[in-house]
C-alpha cells in the first residue's frame, strides 16, 4: 500500500469520529423536539398557547429563510450538493459556518414539524466535517474527494445505524464510480460514526415490527402479490417525484411575500400536528404505531393519510429549508405496505399479524422507485430492521419495482434535484470549467507527454503542478502526484468527470 493511501485512510478516522460528535446530537435534539410537540398537542393548554406556538414557529422559519438565503448551500437534502463538491462543481468555502447553519436550519425545520428527514443533513454536515479536516491537512483534490465520501456516508450511517448501506449509497446514487478506495474511505468513516450512534442510540427501534412470512399465501398467491404490490409502489414513487419537482418549481414562482409564504407553510404544518402529532417531522412515530398488529385502520382512511404526508412533504421541501427526504418517504412506503396489507386482510388472503411483512418491504421498494437505487435500499432496511429474513422478498420486490418505476420513466430524484442547482449559464456552450486530478501509477496519463494525452472534443489541458511548481506544457511528461488542471465546456462537466478519473486512475 503507498504512504499516501495511508494517510488518506488515516484521515477518514478524525472524519467519521467528528462526523459522529456534530451528528449525534442533532439526532438527540430532534428526539427532544418531538417531545415538545408532542406535549403540545397532546395537552391541554389554553387557546392563546397555540398561538403563540404559531408565531413562534413563524419566526423560527423566517430566521431559517434568511439563513437558507445567507448560505444557499445549505438549502434543502444537502445531498445534491454533496455530489456536486465531489465533482468540482460546487465549492465548499466556509465549511464551518456551513456546518453551523445547517445544524441548527436543519433542526428548527424538522424540529417544528415540515415533514423532512434527518438523514439529508447529515450527509451534508459530514461532507463540511471532510472539507474542515482537509483544509486542515491541506489535502490534495484527490484527497479532498475521497473525505467527501467518507464525511457523507458517516453522515447516513449516523442517520439510521447503517454504516453498510451508507458505503453503498455513496457509490451506488453519490459516486456512481467503483473504486476500492471509495469503498474503504466510505466504509471506514461510515463504520466509526454507526458504531458511535450505536452506542449513543441502544436498541432497535423497527423491533416490534412483525416481519414472519406469510405461509397462508401459495407461490401463486405471493408472485401476482409482489407484482401487483410493486406496481402500487411504482406509482407512489412517480407521484412522489412529480409533486416534489412540481411544488418545489411552484413555491419560487408565487408572487407572494416571504412572510405570507412562512405563515402559511406553518398554519398549515400546525394544523396537520393538531390532529395527526405523530405524522408531522419524520413520521416515524405514525409509521411504528400503525406496524402494531392490533392498530386496524379503514384502507380509505389510510390512503389520505399517505396522500396528506405526500403533499406535505412535497410542500416542505419546496421552502428550501434544511432537510432530508430519506425518512418520509421510507414511511410512505411503509404505509403503503400496510394499505396493501389491509386489502389482502379484507379478501380473506391473509392474517392481520403479517402487516408488517409489506410495511417493511414496502419502505425498501419505495426508496428504490424514488431514489433508484436498489442495492442501498435493501440493505438500510436490513440494517434498520434486523430483520435479515426479509432479503430474498424483499430483494425481489425491489427488483420488479425497480423494472416497472423504469419502465415507467421515473428517474432518480436526486439528478434530477442536483439539475436544478446547476447554473444557468452551464448550457452555454462558451461557458468553461477547471477540474483537477491527481495523476496515479498505472494510469493512462502517467509517463505521457501532455501534447500526446488525447482527451475528449473541446478539453484541454491547462496546467501540470508537480510538488507546487507549475510545470511546462510541451514535452513535459507526467509522473504519478502529478496534478493535472484540464478545461473542459462547462455542459459537459458531469459527461466527462469520471471519464477524466479514469484517465488519472484517481
Amino acid at each position: 500500500m503507498e504512504l499516501k493511501y495511508v494517510k488518506l485512510y488515516l484521515l477518514c478516522i478524525p472524519v467519521g469520529i467528528l462526523t459522529g460528535i456534530v451528528t449525534i446530537p442533532y439526532h438527540y435534539l430532534l428526539g427532544k423536539a418531538s417531545d415538545l410537540r408532542h406535549l403540545l398537542f397532546n395537552s391541554e393548554v389554553n387557546w392563546w398557547m397555540h398561538l403563540l406556538a404559531i408565531f413562534l414557529m413563524w419566526v423560527m422559519g423566517l430566521i431559517i429563510h434568511y439563513g437558507v438565503k445567507k448560505c444557499r448551500s445549505i438549502s434543502g437534502s444537502g445531498i445534491p450538493q454533496v455530489e456536486g463538491a465531489i465533482y468540482g462543481r460546487f465549492q465548499i468555502n466556509r465549511p464551518f459556518k456551513a456546518l453551523v447553519l445547517k445544524f441548527t436550519g436543519g433542526l428548527a425545520s424538522i424540529g417544528m414539524g415540515l415533514s423532512l428527514g434527518r438523514e439529508g443533513p447529515s450527509v451534508q454536515m459530514g461532507a463540511f466535517v471532510a472539507r474542515i479536516i482537509g483544509k486542515w491537512t491541506h489535502a490534495s483534490v484527490s484527497e479532498q474527494r475521497y473525505l467527501y465520501t467518507g464525511g457523507a456516508s458517516a453522515g447516513l450511517s449516523s442517520a439510521f445505524i447503517a454504516p453498510l448501506a451508507s458505503s453503498i449509497f455513496i457509490v451506488e446514487e453519490l459516486e456512481k464510480f467503483d473504486s476500492v478506495k471509495i469503498i474503504i474511505t466510505s466504509l471506514l468513516a461510515s463504520t466509526i460514526a454507526g458504531t458511535m450512534a450505536g452506542w449513543a442510540f441502544p436498541g432497535n427501534l423497527y423491533t416490534p415490527i412483525n416481519t414472519s412470512y406469510p405461509s397462508e399465501l401459495s407461490i401463486v398467491g405471493i408472485t401476482l402479490a409482489f407484482i401487483l404490490f410493486s406496481l402500487l409502489l411504482s406509482l407512489v414513487g412517480k407521484l412522489f417525484n412529480n409533486c416534489l419537482l412540481y411544488f418545489q418549481q411552484k413555491y419560487s414562482q408565487i408572487q407572494m411575500s416571504v412572510y405570507l409564504k412562512v405563515l402559511s407553510v406553518v398554519i398549515v404544518t400546525y394544523i396537520i400536528g393538531y390532529f395527526f402529532s405523530d405524522l408531522i417531522a419524520g413520521g416515524e412515530d405514525f409509521l411504528l404505531k400503525q406496524a402494531d398488529t392490533t392498530a386496524y385502520t379503514g384502507i380509505l382512511f389510510l390512503c389520505g393519510i399517505i396522500l396528506l404526508k405526500l403533499l406535505f412533504t412535497a410542500l416542505s421541501y419546496s421552502t428550501g429549508f434544511p432537510g432530508g427526504i430519506f425518512l418520509p418517504l421510507l414511511v410512505i412506503g411503509g404505509l403503503t405496505g400496510k394499505v396493501f396489507a389491509l386489502i389482502l386482510i379484507r379478501q380473506g388472503f391473509l392474517s392481520a399479524e403479517h402487516c408488517g411483512f409489506f410495511m417493511a418491504i414496502g419502505m425498501a421498494a419505495a426508496f428504490t422507485a424514488v431514489v433508484r437505487s436498489p442495492v442501498t435500499g435493501i440493505i438500510l432496511l436490513l440494517e434498520m430492521t434486523h430483520k435479515f429474513e426479509l432479503l430474498i422478498p424483499m430483494t425481489i420486490v425491489v427488483g420488479i419495482t425497480y423494472f416497472i418505476s423504469d419502465i415507467a420513466g421515473v428517474r432518480p430524484i436526486y439528478d434530477q434535484l442536483y439539475l436544478r442547482l446547476l447554473p444557468k449559464e452551464k448550457e452555454d456552450s462558451n461557458s468553461r470549467h477547471t477540474l483537477s486530478f491527481e495523476v496515479n501509477a498505472d494510469s493512462y496519463m502517467q509517463g505521457k507527454k501532455i501534447e500526446d494525452i488525447i482527451l475528449p472534443k473541446d478539453c484541454k489541458i491547462e496546467n501540470v503542478v508537480r510538488e507546487g511548481t507549475h510545470l511546462p506544457l510541451h514535452n513535459t511528461v507526467t509522473q504519478p502526484k502529478d496534478r493535472v488542471d484540464i478545461s473542459l465546456p462547462s455542459c459537459e462537466l458531469e459527461k466527462l468527470y469520471r471519464t477524466f478519473r479514469n484517465m488519472a486512475n484517481e
